[in-house]
């Protein structure tokens, strides 16, 4: 046998060497990558875990338990009057505005005739603040207003095996409105639930309702005045409201997962509660956003640069009166500081289309005055002005050459300038 044995070893040792594929050893390394993957945790509680600890949400959070197909959905309900005042603003007071004028100035055209009988207000509760499709949505919270009162209800999935029901639940109750609004829905929570709804092969048919995104009118306003137009710095700097026992937004997947793996799930309280002030904040926030823009009288009152956004928007909607009102506050506000050339030249844009040519001269020589080389733009309008309205070529041409000082020219405004004087040379020559 160990004859045999010390044969085969050297047949063995004599054999040429196969040279390894560098394909298998790649294929190799992807399995192993790919079995790390699925040894991670899932969303899922472990299966005989056993029940989960501690009392169950319903006694701890006021709601009921709905029976969808084959499970019950956890839905939380808060009412809240109408008289309802959440920082500065009371709820009932949306009845009172009109809000055609998102769809009028903010260039969302199928917002006209909102009305907040048929708007749903939504705001999500996330595994993970990534998106993607290992990111799931366990609570789902819409304020709406009913026989008086708005009313906050929450949806839960307290267990993976729950989606599909709890999307179903809440596809039903969306039925209902025409209109919804949000606090960056449209990159964040639409496409998310788009994406939960078509991964439970449920139509997301209920999203595709015309949709106000506070962020963008908020960004408009409030960003050159606010350090941040993320909704809790909305609420504290322009709401007047701090919250009390709130818990912060990027503890919430981490309070959900303990809960799903069977720890007391009294936490959950916070994050209920959480959502619901989010809600509440969209309301108030919608509220605020159209009196700042409706009435130009009151916005005038305000911070310099809030005006000053406020008359871009006004600008924007060809409401001439209304945008030269919040540039001239702005300028009151903003005098001898660096914001004040940028004010001059969207006042002077407001009175150019507007017909009062006057009042833009005297704006484009104010810009002249406090820097004369920041731009071409007070100079050239000059020049246009004095060519064509007041057939002054010299001036004109005075105006159009010095430009050339203006810092860092490009080629194109150099052309401009030098295709602008050979026709005022001509135009001299001729009269």
């Amino acid at each position: 046998m160990s004859e045999i044995r010390q044969r085969l070893d050297r047949l063995k040792s004599a054999a040429p060497s196969v040279r390894r594929d560098p394909k298998e050893d790649l294929i190799s390394e992807l399995r192993s990558r790919i079995g790390r993957v699925m040894q991670k945790p899932v969303l899922e509680r472990r299966r005989g875990e056993g029940p989960y600890q501690g009392p169950a949400i319903e006694e701890i959070v006021p709601g009921d338990l709905h029976a969808v197909e084959s499970s019950e959905i956890f839905v939380a309900r808060h009412g809240h009057e109408a008289g309802y005042l959440h920082g500065n603003i009371q709820l009932e007071d949306i009845y009172h505005v009109s809000l055609d004028i998102f769809g009028e100035l903010l260039t969302h055209p199928d917002l006209y005739g909102m009305h907040p009988d048929e708007t749903v207000f939504m705001d999500t509760e996330t595994t993970g603040l990534s998106g993607g499709t290992g990111t799931y949505a366990f609570l789902v919270g819409i304020g709406f207003f009913d026989q008086g009162e708005f009313v906050v209800e929450q949806f839960l999935m307290r267990d993976q095996s729950e989606e599909r029901e709890m999307l179903t639940l809440l596809r039903e109750r969306l039925r209902r409105f025409r209109y919804l609004v949000s606090f960056n829905g449209k990159s964040f929570d639409l496409p998310l639930l788009e994406a939960r709804f078509i991964l439970s092969r449920l139509q997301p048919d209920v999203l595709a309702l015309p949709h106000l995104d506070l962020l963008y009118p908020a960004r408009r306003i409030w960003k050159r005045s606010l350090d941040s137009c993320r909704l809790s710095n909305l609420e504290r700097e322009l709401l007047g409201l701090e919250r009390v026992d709130d818990v912060a937004g990027e503890m919430i997947p981490g309070i959900y997962f303990q809960y799903l793996q069977g720890k007391d799930p009294t936490r959950l309280k916070r994050v209920f509660y959480h959502n619901r002030l989010d809600i509440l904040t969209l309301v108030a926030l919608t509220i605020l956003i159209q009196r700042r823009i409706s009435d130009h009288t009151t916005s005038c009152r305000m911070d310099g640069m809030e005006q000053y956004s406020l008359g871009r928007i006004h600008l924007e909607g060809g409401r001439f009166d209304e945008a030269a009102a919040c540039f001239v506050s702005a300028l009151e506000s903003c005098a001898y500081s660096e914001r004040e050339w940028e004010i001059l030249k969207f006042l002077s844009l407001t009175y150019k289309r507007s017909g009062r040519d006057a009042l833009a001269v005297k704006a484009w020589r104010d810009m002249v005055a406090i820097d004369p080389v920041r731009e071409t733009f007070p100079l050239i309008e000059l020049a246009k002005h004095y060519e064509h309205n007041g057939k002054d070529y010299d001036r004109a041409a005075e105006y159009a050459s010095r430009a050339f000082s203006v810092f860092s020219l490009s080629p194109e405004e150099i052309g401009e300038i030098e295709y602008r004087l050979r026709r005022l040379q001509k135009k001299k020559g001729m009269s």
